[in-house]
């Protein structure tokens, strides 16, 4: 199975979800944040394969924790 490069699911504090959402706005929307699991603070930034490395470096360097979910599958 090939790897998905354009979508990273997180977990952030459920109060942050709307920081991650603003930050990510400010990067002119290299990615667009999807809430998942308000109550759990699951989310999804959708990007593209060429702003994956981007999103992914931005998320890493948020100021408050960001649990990057490596293997989330929304089926569950």
């Amino acid at each position: 199975m090939l790897e998905d490069r354009s979508t990273i699911y997180a977990k952030v504090a459920p109060e942050r979800i709307a920081d991650v959402n603003w930050i990510m706005e400010g990067y002119e929307h290299l990615a667009l944040v999807s809430t998942i699991d308000h109550q759990e603070g699951i989310i999804l930034l959708r990007g593209t394969p060429d702003t994956y490395n981007d999103v992914l470096e931005i998320v890493e360097n948020m100021p408050f924790s960001v649990e990057i979910l490596e293997s989330f599958n929304e089926a569950l």
